[in-house]
């Protein structure tokens, strides 16, 4: 699964960040408590049996995953409109921001992944983006940059992709942690959501909900580090998190939009930088054209 839009690099020198680079995320010290919990493990989700009548309807955070799942995968492939934000914030100084804006197509059968898009930092930076993921693997070119290519494995291809088709698959692993609502006209439709507070990083690190988060914090983190952050990863705490899947019944509870949110305090000179992201993706309907990798990527 990826991680989302925007990217701050920063260093840290007598107190004054500056932002510049890419996407990633923080934390901050201080909620002693762990509010609501984040996901244990992985849930069977099941699909109701073909010719044994209607299927009964979900009533589970697990059932409408499934449901959902069902619903994406019955069509060739679907278009995302992709926004993110992301800002790091010492105490005294100006927040150092980043946002990413994109149009993602992806198809189902086989999966794969266009995603075209712009990163701005807070400096009027502005950046394009290309990511592809093409038969298991992840193409990522930045402005004129050379491609990089990897697994989905590794966390720096992983940081760069959006697919909430893959996010809602995986979702299946903690759904059973999601707080089912009913919204939209007569309460037919749903929303799904998990939140979580007051985390240790070392902790979080073991929530299958929270593994989205610490990775890319962890780009943030050693950026950090470099500049002389010392605070140690026992010291680092999740402020909050909120992941929200919104599902239309009137369309076999498909994918109407999906966000997360996370803050992690980061500990520093008797204060916390504060390191926050936020990524929406919007169902923009049905694709129904081709994926396939530039020829220059893989080279």
């Amino acid at each position: 699964m990826l991680s989302v839009a925007t990217a701050t690099a920063v260093a840290v020198s007598g107190c004054s960040p500056h932002g510049g680079g890419k996407r990633k995320s923080a934390g901050e010290r201080t909620a002693s408590s762990r509010t609501t919990r984040a996901a244990d493990g992985p849930t069977a989700t099941s699909r109701p049996g073909a010719g044994r009548g209607p299927a009964p309807k979900p009533r589970t955070a697990e059932q409408f995953t499934a449901r959902a799942r069902q619903a994406m995968a019955a069509e060739k492939g679907w278009t995302f409109a992709l926004r993110g934000s992301e800002t790091l914030l010492m105490q005294g100084q100006r927040p150092s921001t980043a946002t990413y804006a994109a149009t993602a197509d992806r198809t189902t059968a086989p999966a794969a992944l266009r995603q075209n898009g712009l990163i701005t930092t807070s400096k009027e930076v502005r950046k394009p983006e290309l990511v592809y993921v093409v038969g298991g693997a992840g193409y990522v070119k930045e402005g004129a940059e050379a491609w990089k290519q990897g697994p989905l494995s590794d966390p720096d291809i992983a940081n760069d992709v959006e697919d909430p088709v893959a996010e809602l698959e995986a979702f299946g692993a903690y759904a059973k942690s999601a707080k089912v609502q009913r919204t939209g006209a007569g309460g037919r439709d749903v929303r799904l959501q998990v939140s979580a507070a007051g985390w240790s990083l070392p902790a979080a690190r073991s929530r299958p909900a929270l593994k989205r988060a610490v990775r890319e914090m962890e780009p943030t983190l050693a950026q950090l580090r470099d500049a002389g952050v010392t605070a140690s990863d026992g010291s680092i705490t999740l402020k909050s998190f909120t992941e929200t899947w919104n599902l239309d019944a009137a369309h076999g509870y498909r994918l109407v939009s999906h966000r997360y949110a996370y803050t992690f305090l980061v500990p520093y000179r008797g204060g916390d930088i504060t390191v926050s992201q936020e990524v929406r993706a919007d169902n923009h309907g049905v694709f129904t054209g081709r994926v396939t990798l530039p020829a220059d990527a893989g080279r």
